[in-house]
């Protein structure tokens, strides 16, 4: 990548910074800098010098660690829900598995249940059929005894 090359202010002198970043970018660091020595040296009612200089740097070093921790924590925070995230999706897919073997025990045991309810069904035909064949034979036999009676009536 091509180096920028951008004239800016720090404490009231100009400098030519070479950099990789964009130009409003070096810009916007370079005004966060400016800020800073001007904040300082108000707090010490003192011009911009080597010892503004010097706290302003250690002002900025600190926020760049706080910021490098809070980086870590996020990074921790990150890698967690990630982790969270997996689980969850691991546990989606082992519900989705369960589903649809119960979805396929649930059909089989339909399919059972209507053999079974067509087994019935030919059992209670059957049944029918029997009570009607013994109402038959009852009746038959109601009537060979009839004729039995009759038969021994003219015997006699």
């Amino acid at each position: 990548m091509d180096k920028n090359r951008v004239e800016i202010s720090l404490g009231g002198c100009t400098y030519t910074i070479a950099g990789e970043k964009t130009e409003d970018k070096i810009k916007e660091i370079a005004k966060y800098v400016d800020d800073e020595l001007k904040r300082v040296s108000h707090q010490l009612n003192s011009n911009i010098n080597y010892r503004v200089a010097v706290l302003s740097s250690i002002n900025i070093t600190e926020k760049l660690m706080e910021n490098g921790e809070l980086n870590l924590v996020l990074q921790d925070e990150k890698s967690q829900l990630e982790s969270d995230v997996k689980h969850y999706i691991d546990l989606w897919e082992e519900s989705k598995r369960q589903i649809a073997e119960l979805k396929d025990a649930l059909n089989a045991a339909n399919e059972l249940r209507e053999q079974e309810k067509s087994k019935h069904i030919d059992i209670e035909r059957k049944c029918s059929d029997f009570e009607n064949a013994y109402f038959d034979l009852q009746m038959e036999n109601v009537r060979l005894k009839n004729e039995i009676e009759n038969l021994k009536r003219f015997e006699h």
